[in-house]
């Protein structure tokens, strides 16, 4: 499995060149990231997710789509309490880092990187369980991730989300006895599958636009206010690559052999299909920082140098990581 992820992640990058060098030819800036962004957000992911519940009606399907929620509120849980352990610093300098490490840490980018590295690894089976992992990570984010920053619980942006939205009419369809029109259903399966070459067109326009921050400060003070180090802020980002990609993949392969082995024992348990969805919560809790962190940081008017410099940098690092890691679980998940 493992020379499968490397592969799809292998693909993946080379779309992502050549977005960026398509971004650098033709100067693609701010209106350009908007529009593939909402593109995505708002229309294609959703006809995918849709069309991964293009399926038979399957109760026992269901319920595992159930116990794909509960797993992965388990390991969001472990993500937030790591978070908060290893980030523990009560200089008032240090307060911007602490709170966006404590979301950077916790919600990956399992959509643009998720949706398309499962989609390729395990079709839309792989994506179906997909969607009980995403219900949980948008729920989160617009509570936990959002009061972090400072703000108050949005219920509104919760139950809007183009992808839950997209998740409950998927279900819905799903339990219906009732087959999709060939005419509605073809168009939306081929509006789904532009999911991964766009999601990686528009990564590579944003690596294309990416500017290094201005240097940090090189004292511990400017006057009342007080700033960081240079070296601080570099180790900062160390740190935190660190924990994202290696410490909580570590500690969720741990977590994950341990469910598998419990599962495992379930009467009647397709061990095959139970392998498939541990994975896919796997791999998607080991994705790089979710590109929704920066925009929070903007809005809250916090350091968003060090949010955006997280994304490339773990997006960079899972190249090597996420195989790695799959390819360790394969060896002791039989």
């Amino acid at each position: 499995m493992y020379l499968l992820v490397l592969k799809q992640l292998t693909i993946m990058l080379v779309i992502g060149i050549g977005g960026f060098i398509f971004a650098k030819i033709f100067k693609c800036g701010d209106t350009e990231q908007k529009f593939l962004s909402k593109l995505l957000l708002y229309f294609i992911n959703p006809c995918m997710v849709i069309n991964s519940f293009n399926k038979p009606f399957d109760s026992a399907k269901l319920k595992l789509l159930g116990l794909v929620i509960l797993i992965s509120f388990f390991i969001h849980g472990i993500m937030i309490a790591i978070a908060f352990l290893t980030t523990l610093s009560k200089n008032p300098a240090h307060r911007d880092f602490n709170l966006i490490d404590r979301v950077a840490l916790v919600f990956t980018n399992c959509g643009f990187v998720g949706i398309p590295l499962i989609n390729g690894v395990f079709g839309s089976e792989g994506v179906f369980y997909l969607m009980g992992y995403l219900v949980v990570f948008n729920l989160l984010l617009w509570t936990f991730g959002y009061a972090q920053f400072g703000g108050s619980v949005k219920i509104l942006k919760i139950i809007t989300n183009p992808n839950i939205v997209a998740i409950c009419l998927g279900l819905i369809l799903f339990c219906l006895p009732v087959d999709i029109p060939e005419a509605v259903l073809k168009p939306i399966y081929m509006i789904g599958e532009l999911n991964t070459a766009t999601a990686m067109i528009l990564i590579g326009i944003l690596f294309a636009s990416f500017k290094l921050p201005e240097k940090a400060p090189a004292a511990e003070t400017e006057g009342s206010v007080p700033v960081v180090s240079r070296k601080y802020f570099i180790f900062r980002v160390i740190k935190a690559c660190f924990i994202r990609l290696v410490f909580i993949s570590i500690i969720n392969l741990a977590i994950t052999i341990v469910l598998y082995q419990l599962l495992s024992l379930i009467p009647g348990m397709d061990l095959e299909v139970l392998k498939i969805f541990m994975f896919v919560i796997y791999i998607c809790s080991m994705c790089p920082c979710g590109t929704s962190i920066p925009s929070l940081a903007c809005v809250f008017d916090r350091d968003t140098s060090y949010a955006s410099l997280l994304i490339p940098l773990t997006s960079i690092g899972c190249i090597v990581t996420i195989p790695a890691f799959v390819a360790l679980a394969e060896l002791i998940i039989h």
